[in-house]
């Protein structure tokens, strides 16, 4: 097992707090119900990709690398804690992320798009099905002038990132340890999979006995979400020296809750609402909303059962609330919300 002897760099304020929600677990009939904390990993206002950069970046470091060069969605909270690691590391940062058109350059800058211009990074904007050629254009223009860029695909969801998430269940086992729970299931939002790969890869090789359940943010894949992160498990298994085997009842996918990325739907504000009344707690229109809308459906239609211990692992992104601000405003009053796909996802042209 390499887990501890990873070259690693730290970013992040471990370990998050494990909460209980029992007004929310009341709420929603059972069972009980704790929030894992890494909205307050501390880097860029918090999230799930801190604990992947701090394998990655510490592999970009030991390659020398002096750009990092990335992508995701428009308002994507990955760019953002990614550009925060790439800065307080010394490094420059190049991102090219999906817009509903080439060049796309909103009038007013909201979220995570604000963040990723005050904290200076380049930003490239494409149609998604040019993201892959400017990205290697990008690459070669930075290394025809000398530079040394490091790319990392969306989420980080490589076996090293993966290896932060299976750093994590080892913290969520000794967590509950710690107060006496027995923690049943694990609910969390699964985009790239790199998050789900690793907590598989961990809940196995630490026989926590923990079942993982992803939401997915994107809608329906046919299964190639499921596949996709299985071979990731495996990878990730490989890479980690874990003595583990992984089928497809390892990985439990959800996706009938999303509709498309970033889309805003009923559900997902009912969620936000409810866990913000509930328990005051802020979560993303993206992903964790995503898995929040998820988890109180299978509450509400008796998935669990009434003594299960649920663990809702918050992945952060909460900048991006802000561009949601028009449908939650209406949806809280009761009114129409006003869009369902934002401007600036790629799904938008034609609507």
């Amino acid at each position: 097992m390499r887990l501890n002897t990873l070259p690693r760099v730290r970013l992040a304020n471990l370990p998050t707090p494990m909460q209980e929600m029992p007004n929310l677990s009341k709420e929603l009939g059972g069972p009980k119900l704790l929030v894992k904390r890494d909205d307050l990993t501390g880097l860029a206002f918090g999230g799930n990709k801190a604990r992947k950069l701090e394998f990655l970046m510490a592999d970009a470091v030991e390659k020398k690398a002096d750009y990092i060069v990335t992508g995701a969605g428009f308002h994507s909270n990955w760019c953002t804690q990614t550009v925060a690691a790439a800065r307080r590391l010394g490094m420059e940062v190049v991102l090219v992320k999906s817009g509903p058109k080439d060049g796309y350059d909103p009038k007013e800058y909201d979220g995570n798009q604000l963040l990723h211009f005050l904290m200076g990074a380049e930003i490239h904007v494409a149609r998604p099905e040019n993201s892959k050629k400017l990205t290697e254009e990008i690459m070669e223009d930075l290394r025809a002038k000398g530079h040394n860029p490091y790319y990392m695909p969306v989420g980080g969801s490589t076996p090293i990132g993966a290896a932060g998430y299976a750093t994590a269940m080892l913290e969520i086992v000794s967590q509950a340890v710690e107060k006496g729970v027995k923690i049943d299931y694990l609910v969390h939002a699964t985009g790239s999979g790199g998050t789900q790969a690793g907590l598989v890869a961990g809940t196995k090789a630490f026989n926590s006995g923990i079942k993982v359940l992803g939401v997915s943010t994107g809608g329906p894949t046919g299964g190639r979400r499921t596949e996709r992160i299985m071979n990731l498990v495996k990878e990730t298994a490989d890479f980690l020296e874990f003595d583990i085997v992984c089928d497809e009842d390892d990985v439990n996918i959800f996706d009938e809750y999303a509709e498309g990325y970033g889309y805003m739907i009923e559900g997902k504000a009912e969620a936000i609402k409810l866990a913000a009344e509930k328990e005051g707690l802020m979560i993303d229109p993206v992903y964790t909303a995503s898995a929040m809308m998820g988890l109180i459906d299978l509450c509400r239609n008796g998935f669990f059962k009434p003594d299960d211990t649920v663990v809702f692992l918050h992945t952060g992104g909460t900048a991006a609330l802000f561009p949601y601000k028009e449908p939650l405003k209406a949806y809280g009053l009761g009114k129409d919300m006003p869009w369902k796909i934002p401007e600036w996802s790629p799904s938008s042209v034609g609507q």
